[in-house]
């Protein structure tokens, strides 16, 4: 069951990473052929591709929220086999956040919006550069904002199931200090 859950993890922490490193480059590259023209001359199709790419990137975006979520169970069904059977492990013994905050969620917090918002910038440039910054500039905001304050709770969440699992640890065996 171990070996099964390890193999999940690594699977979709891999797809992840893939995914989290191709999307903006593919989006950078594609906004960038686009808007290689002249943005003072509008393009009828800058609005529909814009727009396709937002949508598809918040698709992605929940999809990356849903494999977080997974992530985060399987990590914790590892750790529960981890400490029922007293060996260090890759779960138990996973790091911390970077400074409490930089982890795989904060990545996605910032990665996602830049992206969503450099496809709304290419559905808006054709109508005002000016506005379109303004727009991405807000939408970048309210979407890395929430995300950021999320990948805090979660770290903070994470932070107390650790320190709950030492005590309960450390109370079942007093002699050991909670150590595995």
């Amino acid at each position: 069951m171990y070996q099964e859950i390890c193999v999940s993890y690594r699977a979709i922490d891999d797809f992840r990473a893939k995914l989290l490193s191709l999307l903006p480059v593919v989006s950078g590259v594609g906004v960038g052929l686009l808007l290689g023209k002249d943005p003072g001359d509008p393009e009828p199709i800058w609005l529909p591709v814009g727009v396709f790419g937002s949508v598809v990137t918040l698709g992605l975006f929940a999809y990356e929220l849903y494999g977080i979520r997974k992530c985060g169970g399987l990590i914790a069904a590892g750790r529960r086999i981890e400490l029922t059977w007293n060996f260090p492990g890759q779960f138990d013994g996973r790091p911390h956040a970077l400074g409490g905050l930089i982890n795989e969620p904060f990545a996605a917090a910032l990665v996602y919006p830049a992206v969503l918002a450099g496809w709304a910038y290419l559905a808006l440039a054709g109508w005002s550069e000016r506005g379109a910054v303004i727009v991405v500039a807000v939408l970048f905001g309210a979407l890395f904002l929430p995300g950021s304050l999320l990948c805090i709770r979660m770290h903070l969440r994470d932070m107390r199931e650790r320190e709950a699992e030492a005590a309960r640890r450390s109370a079942a065996d007093p002699a050991s200090g909670g150590a595995p």
